[in-house]
């Protein structure tokens, strides 16, 4: 069973390749695999099993996709890393540092050095 204890339901799915009728009216929501992915879930019944039928080596899905969603008011939720890369980051408008040569005893000097040195950097 895939429930150690009551009430533990976690994310849990399984796959059958062939008509599983003990399962109907006892589980709430079910797939379908479709395209190139349906040859790869005949491969994975292909595999060595073990004892409790279970497969030698593990496997992963590593991407589902809802093709079509029934349930209207159910709304997926974002993972953390798909909000990230959704997130358009705009560069924050910083203001152009200005020197205000006022200050110093010697600004009309300093501000002269500055002219000369931004003439040479041109």
């Amino acid at each position: 069973m895939a429930c150690p204890e009551p009430n533990s339901n976690g994310s849990q799915f399984f796959f059958t390749l062939g008509e599983a009728t003990e399962l109907n009216t006892k589980h709430t929501l079910f797939g379908r695999v479709v395209g190139n992915t349906l040859f790869n879930m005949l491969r994975l019944a292909e595999v060595e099993v073990v004892k409790g039928d279970r497969p030698a080596r593990l496997h992963r899905i590593l991407k589902t996709e809802v093709i079509l969603n029934p349930y209207d008011d159910i709304v997926p939720r974002l993972l953390p890393s798909q909000t990230k890369k959704n997130v358009v980051e705009e560069p924050v408008p910083t203001a152009k540092a200005t020197k205000n040569f006022s200050l110093l005893s010697f600004g009309d000097e300093a501000e002269e050095e500055e002219e000369v040195v931004s003439e040479v950097a041109e």
